[in-house]
């Protein structure tokens, strides 16, 4: 139960285009009606010292209250006293940009920036490129969510949930930990950039002229090999060299040629359903128009008809990635401003009936006077008293999981638990180890199963079996294994647990309480149910690929597997909820993630614009429709940048004070002059160091940042004396 609390004029995202069916209107915003989809509105005129005593009232009465990006006085004092209220306190999520630099001002274009996620991205010659989808944000939003879950987890167990703070840079970072591992500079000496992309040659264009993304699983090589050889009469991959991984990545060029005359010779349809039958990891890079027909996602009944009472007519929206089998989960209609101000001033802040009619006649509140709504008639759950078995900030302290998941999205997931207390026991086989071991980062000179940068980041706080499923014996060690597990995770391809016979009907027969979670790329049903990919795949299959970069660019995807970085935030959360609910019932469930699904949850207004009769739009590099101007600019030295961002005329004129920059003072003007602007920002970049103007700018309040690479996020002395390639 979602309480928005809105000033009384409306938040600025309810006026944000593109609108619904491209008609202006206050309710219309497509931001508004995607992000705030599902809860109540209580609109209050928050310049009144009333409004504010209303805001502690229903703060609270909460259990978790999550703060804005924008630091805001009255809300920090709030959080203050909130923090101070003793064992019935609410749990507090703070979001903030980067620690320790409380007033920078911050867009998603300067988070990327800040947290190193841009300086991957896009071609050599071109300027780092921004991420379509708003993915920082996501991302931030995805680590706040898990933050509130813990805190009630934590408030569930009897214990004050105390306050966490989500750095919004810290965030993005999180993405970067393959491509940009801090080890390629601790060991190598090495500081990744977009000059050294991760999935060199994968992007490929079939014979009907359309893009795929083609990545060779490593055990499958020979099975490449065997298609090349049949359909090219091509034997120059099959000598024994090429069996080698590390020399297939070096002349991965030559691979590269190779596929593509392979692709030439087939429909994108035909190369993807041949792939995924030889285990290779060939998916479509799909548009917008590919994925509202995708008949996988509609079969699984990914989009709903959403009847909006305020619009008088339905939106189709997305349901929520996260499926179990003790409920159903729809998509819900954002609320109208102020809908839910009566009944949540009468439920959570306690108010009578001639105090609520008095704050609306006063002007304090705003919206329907109404009653109760059903969705908030709920009962508080009994709580245990403090001093049970979970630990202060371990809310997970108690907890164990039998872990299945292998690569990156699923372990790093469960890694998320293990952090918050969780026994994670990672079980493993000799005959098939998990490919991040050796997939990644090692030691100079040394190489072995254990060293791996990467796999120590996404495994690190569990432990490790290692059996052979494939006897008997070790069935049974697993079933005696799972009987004293609270959660079995997988992210297999979907049906592989069961083959074992270690399905979910198996495990609750042995722990009627167990929680499963499948994690499967496709989710266990529908017509492609058994295709695989890496995250570098699942960025093409999701729209996120075709949609970054410059227009009349190859569609190359973002510079790292970004997927894999924020499906296991949705697992996490899908996970804590599970454990949750098991202690206010007693009731395990079964739990489905499809990592397709949650990452199409990662594109922004656009697919919901698509959806609802809008264009398929094209690729509009670092430009925004919204903010001019807004950019990556070069700066002094070679391939040094800085990101800049205008949100509003007010950043607009403050960027004019310091460069001397003038131009239109409105956002269609500057829209409509936005190269001249931009070159001439360029010159004034150009005779300087990114940080310096960063610096400049951040003081007049215009959002800024350096575009950072793994040096500088390691410690700026690194960067400028550091003797790095």
């Amino acid at each position: 139960d979602v309480v928005r609390i809105e000033e009384a004029a409306g938040d600025s995202v309810r006026r944000r285009g593109p609108f619904l069916r491209g008609e202006e209107g206050f309710e219309r915003g497509l931001a508004h009606l995607l992000y705030n989809a599902g809860k109540r509105s209580l609109a209050l005129d928050l310049g009144s010292p009333a409004a504010w005593e209303a805001v502690r009232r229903v703060a609270g009465a909460a259990d978790v209250v999550i703060g804005p990006l924008r630091r805001h006085e009255r809300v920090l004092e709030l959080f203050d006293a909130l923090e101070g209220a003793g064992e019935n306190a609410p749990g507090i999520v703070e979001l903030v940009f980067r620690r320790g630099a409380p007033d920078e001002v911050a867009t998603d274009l300067i988070a990327t920036a800040a947290g190193g996620l841009l300086v991957l991205g896009g071609y050599p010659e071109d300027p780092p490129n921004w991420p379509a989808g708003e993915l920082a944000y996501k991302q931030a939003s995805l680590a706040v969510a898990e933050a509130a879950m813990a805190l009630l987890l934590e408030r569930e167990a009897g214990n004050p949930p105390g306050r966490a703070v989500v750095s919004l840079q810290e965030a993005v970072n999180i993405t970067t930990l393959q491509t940009a591992n801090a080890n390629w500079f601790h060991w190598h000496g090495r500081v990744p950039t977009r000059h050294q992309p991760l999935t060199a040659f994968s992007i490929q264009r079939s014979g009907d002229g359309k893009w795929l993304s083609f990545t060779v699983h490593p055990p499958n090589w020979p099975k490449y090999v065997e298609w090349v050889t049949r359909d090219l009469d091509d034997t120059s991959l099959a000598g024994p060299e090429w069996a080698d991984g590390m020399y297939r990545a070096v002349n991965a060029a030559q691979m590269s040629k190779v596929t593509a005359l392979l692709c030439a010779k087939y429909t994108r349809a035909e190369l993807v359903d041949e792939g995924q039958a030889r285990g290779l990891l060939v998916l479509p890079v799909n548009t917008l128009s590919d994925l509202a027909s995708d008949p996988h996602l509609v079969e699984r009944g990914l989009y709903e008809d959403v009847p909006h009472p305020q619009l008088g007519e339905n939106v189709r929206m997305l349901r929520s990635a996260l499926l179990a089998n003790s409920h159903e989960t729809h998509a819900a209609p954002a609320p109208a401003l102020g809908q839910d101000s009566g009944a949540v001033l009468r439920e959570l802040g306690g108010y009578g009936a001639a105090e609520v009619e008095r704050l609306f006649s006063n002007g304090v509140a705003h919206g329907e006077r109404g009653a109760p709504t059903a969705q908030a008639a709920r009962t508080a759950p009994a709580r245990s008293t403090p001093g049970g078995s979970t630990e202060r900030r371990q809310p997970l302290k108690g907890v164990r999981i039998l872990d299945f998941c292998w690569a990156i999205a699923g372990p790093l997931g469960t890694r998320l638990l293990a952090d918050l207390g969780a026994d994670v026991i990672k079980v493993e086989s000799e005959y098939r180890l998990d490919p991040i071991r050796y997939i990644g980062v090692q030691p100079p000179g040394e190489m072995s199963w254990n060293t791996n940068g990467q796999f120590n980041d996404c495994n690190a706080n569990k432990r490790a079996i290692t059996l052979n499923l494939n006897t008997p014996e070790g069935i049974d060690v697993v079933r005696r294994l799972a009987a004293t597990a609270d959660i079995v995770t997988s992210n297999y391809t979907p049906h592989r647990l069961e083959r074992w016979g270690l399905g979910y009907e198996a495990l609750r027969a042995a722990n009627p309480k167990v929680i499963m979670a499948n994690m499967a790329v496709m989710g266990i049903r529908g017509p492609h149910d058994g295709w695989r990919s890496y995250g570098n795949g699942i960025v093409a299959l999701c729209g996120l690929g075709h949609l970054t970069g410059f227009e009349g660019r190859d569609p190359i995807g973002i510079g790292t597997l970004h997927t894999d970085f924020t499906v296991p935030y949705f697992a996490a959360m899908q996970i804590m909820a599970a454990v949750l609910r098991r202690r206010r019932t007693g009731k395990g469930q079964y739990l489905e993630l499809s990592q397709y699904e949650a990452s199409v949850h990662l594109l922004d207004t656009e697919l919901l614009s698509f959806l609802n009769g809008g264009a398929e739009p094209g690729r509009i590099g670092n430009r925004s429709p919204r903010m001019a101007p807004h950019g990556v600019f070069a700066a002094a030295g070679e391939d040094r940048w800085v990101a800049i961002a205008c949100r509003s005329d007010e950043d607009w004129r403050a960027l004019c004070a310091v460069t001397g920059l003038y131009g239109p003072e409105t956002l269609a003007g500057r829209l409509a002059e936005a190269s001249r602007i931009e070159a001439e920002l360029t010159e004034w970049t150009g005779r300087r160091e990114n940080w310096d103007s960063a610096a400049l700018l951040q003081a007049a309040g215009v959002p800024a940042s350096a575009v950072e690479d793994l040096g500088e996020l390691l410690g700026r002395d690194v960067a400028m004396n550091g003797d790095y390639r």
